[in-house]
């Protein structure tokens, strides 16, 4: 293995681990970020256009990053709304 595939392993697993600590505990508080739900909105949005951009492109790593950020903005408007 190369150098450069570990390393990407290695981010995918630390990456992997944070993102679901956070949907964790955004739901196990049941509270989301602490902005406006408007404000999560149109971030949840230009996230949305970044991933559908990044996919179109080819460039699948960083649409993978986009798209959790929009599942993490998704979760958080949610449990934003309930309480």
């Amino acid at each position: 293995m190369s150098l450069t595939k570990i390393f990407s392993g290695i981010f995918l697993v630390v990456y992997g681990v944070i993102f679901i600590n956070i949907i964790y505990n955004i739901l196990q508080t049941k509270t989301g970020f602490g902005f406006p739900i408007w404000i999560q909105i149109v971030l949840g949005a230009c996230f949305l256009v970044m991933t559908l951009s990044n996919f179109k492109q080819s460039h699948y790593v960083f649409g993978g990053i986009f798209a959790s950020a929009v599942v993490l903005v998704a979760v958080s408007v949610v449990m934003t709304s309930i309480t």
